[in-house]
């Protein structure tokens, strides 16, 4: 496992060149794509050349993120128009390097039962999934498990762990899971259900803490916690348990915390790495 940075889980934007920069500067070994920025690049100079520069940076690359428009809020058309896009993000990640992409999964829908929501979801993930594949990038789906967000729709949907090892598999073969503690503790996870998993089920990981005095049920999304800060969540039996079956990829802290977003960037950042190393140095 490897620390990675992806600024704005934290709340913070940079342009892509200042980020890098930063990353290394706090010791962390991988920083997620900005793909918008990266194509910039490459249309003033070429791909050759963006791939030469950020081979210089000596970070590897964590993920991007999908920018097909797959979920059950968009139509057909929106659906399939972003197809194109998708091809040439995978082949411009894939030319710097990078392996991963990730999506989460809507946990319900208003107007979708869940035979319909699986039904439009995997047709449409396996589009998704043969696209990614032709340039050698797996996806990794983000289960979202808190029942305060779930609540808010009249029909349930994938949220737990189990759901989404089932519709990345459903998917195709390059798809499986992007694992975030938060989701894990609201869905009632546990150490059991990780172990069960395999290495390359596993495409990426987020980190992070909940707030203390609220039950899992209670949690709320967008209210988090810095990694390893309250002790909410057992981060360090849920990295013990991805170490344990072989799971050596990017590791990235998520908080979606007030605190952090008031920080000033530099600040943000070198506390994210510190917090993280604490973390990571417990494993051994």
């Amino acid at each position: 496992m490897y620390k990675n940075l992806a600024l704005h889980a934290l709340g913070h934007s940079l342009p892509f060149d200042q980020t890098c920069a930063l990353a290394s500067r706090h010791g962390f070994s991988g920083v997620d794509l900005d793909l918008d920025s990266l194509k910039r690049m490459a249309a003033l100079q070429s791909v050759e050349a963006v791939r030469g520069w950020f081979a210089q940076t000596g970070l590897r690359a964590g993920a991007f993120g999908l920018s097909a428009r797959w979920h059950a809020d968009h139509d057909d058309e929106t659906f399939e128009q972003s197809l194109a896009q998708l091809a040439d993000d995978a082949r411009l990640a894939a030319a710097l390097g990078c392996s991963r992409c990730v999506t989460w999964v809507m946990p319900g829908s208003d107007a979708l039962d869940f035979r319909q929501h699986w039904a439009l979801a995997t047709a449409r993930l396996r589009r998704v999934a043969a696209i990614l594949a032709e340039h050698g990038v797996r996806l990794g789906l983000e289960f979202v498990g808190p029942l305060t967000f779930r609540a808010r729709f009249k029909y349930d949907f994938v949220h737990t762990l189990d759901g989404a090892r089932a519709l990345a598999a459903a998917a195709g073969a390059n798809v499986g899971l992007l694992v975030d503690s938060f989701h894990w503790h609201t869905a009632h996870g546990s150490l059991r259900d990780l172990s069960t998993l395999s290495a390359d089920e596993v495409v990426y990981v987020h980190v992070n803490d909940a707030v203390a005095g609220r039950t899992p049920d209670e949690q709320i999304d967008g209210e988090r916690e810095m990694v390893g800060s309250t002790g909410v969540i057992d981060i360090h039996g849920f990295l013990g348990a991805l170490q344990r079956i072989g799971y050596d990829g990017p590791v990235t802290v998520e908080p979606f915390n007030q605190a952090v977003r008031a920080m000033s960037v530099e600040d943000a950042v070198r506390f994210t790495s510190e917090s993280l190393d604490r973390v990571l140095s417990a494993l051994g």
